[in-house]
């Protein structure tokens, strides 16, 4: 099969498709040095862009363009922009033995962030794909069924001074350990992903050694029972001053007509040089408002990495599941990823995963290929 041809190539030499947290390994606490927004994702810096340039295959110095094109694409230098394909193709099967299903899903993103000075900045993300992947439909949680086409992130941002900003739009919420596969247990059960983009307000303020980002939301496009609103927060520390040992908790409350939420978790980025090591573990409780029907539910990721290379990095990944009754659910999970940079504008990663669910006895392999490719920069 063709997943098969593509996973080959992958395992001789593909390219990272993320700017990953992984990054701790070299001493980056967060996300501030090397991206636009506090919060990361979106558009690369100028300093960004060497780092990007530095750890792919190609290696070399970032130099940017002096072009009358890149002048107008810039605005002057005012706005960074830029535009990514990303397909991906997966084959899973519903058990050990059973068929096997492919899937190719292609995505295109458009990435904007317009300087309007005096420390004023609007970003957005524009995103458009093949097949959608709505989120799985639950008894105590709606699934979601965006359009092919979406504005999934549009803020408006203000940095009076380094180490202080305010945002205000719609985004992905705050979170510990950014993971951006949205199959992984931990995105799909917490209101993670692409398409859980609320309107917010969020501050964050960081040092060397710390971040703090409190925020409130409310709905956006959501529809029905699923239109929270709430608020929460999440504090991270440096334990050691290298930039490699962060530690952190979040929090959040949030409630809609239906039902209340309240989650706390913690988590942890290490970094050892060529490898490290990204923890997080969240507990949620439900209460349906109607039923009086209360539940908790924990939810587990570990994720151990490898830089053989600084543009190929081997990934072991573990997850777990846990709802309480009477919604029950167990599920276990183990993943192998290798990904790779093979230039600063096209990248590959390959992955298998093997689920387990506890409560059925059944096992779910499942394994694909992602190449993302940036044609503007």
């Amino acid at each position: 099969m063709r997943w098969l041809a593509l996973m080959a190539l992958a395992a001789l030499g593909g390219s990272s498709a993320f700017a990953l947290p992984t990054m701790v390994r070299l001493g980056y606490t967060n996300c501030v040095s090397c991206h636009i927004a506090a919060q990361g994702g979106g558009v690369l810096n100028s300093y960004g862009r060497g780092i990007d340039q530095a750890q792919s295959y190609g290696a070399g110095e970032y130099k940017p363009s002096e072009s009358a094109v890149a002048r107008i694409l810039t605005a002057g230098g005012r706005m960074r922009q830029d535009v990514r394909w990303v397909s991906q193709e997966a084959a899973s099967s519903s058990s050990t033995g059973g068929p096997w299903a492919t899937l190719m899903r292609n995505r295109v993103f458009y990435r904007n962030a317009t300087e309007l000075g005096k420390g004023f900045r609007v970003s957005a993300v524009v995103m458009a794909e093949s097949r959608v992947q709505p989120r799985p439909n639950k008894p105590y949680d709606p699934a979601i069924i965006p359009g092919r086409a979406m504005l999934s992130s549009a803020m408006l941002q203000y940095r009076p001074k380094n180490g202080f900003e305010i945002a205000a739009g719609r985004d992905l919420l705050p979170t510990g350990v950014y993971v951006a596969d949205l199959g992984t247990l931990l995105r799909s059960r917490n209101d993670g992903g692409f398409y859980d983009t609320p309107n917010q307000v969020k501050l964050f303020f960081w040092h060397k050694r710390y971040q703090v980002i409190p925020f409130a939301f409310g709905p956006s496009w959501q529809t029905g029972g699923r239109r929270e609103a709430g608020g929460g927060g999440l504090a991270e520390f440096d334990l050691l001053g290298s930039g490699k040992t962060v530690f952190g908790i979040t929090g959040l409350r949030g409630s809609t007509t239906q039902m209340d939420r309240r989650m706390l978790g913690g988590y942890a980025r290490l970094g050892f040089g060529r490898w490290g090591i990204l923890a997080e573990h969240d507990v949620t409780d439900r209460t349906m408002n109607a039923a009086g029907v209360a539940f908790r539910q924990h939810a587990s990721y570990l994720q151990g990495f490898w830089a053989a290379r600084e543009w190929l990095v081997a990934s072991v990944i573990g997850e777990q599941l846990a709802v309480a009754r009477p919604y029950s659910e167990d599920l276990r999970a183990g993943k192998f990823e290798l990904a790779a940079r093979m230039s600063s504008g096209f990248t590959i990663a390959a992955n298998v995963r093997m689920q387990y669910n506890r409560i059925t006895g059944v096992w779910a392999p499942s394994a694909g290929v992602q190449v993302a490719f940036k044609p503007v920069y």
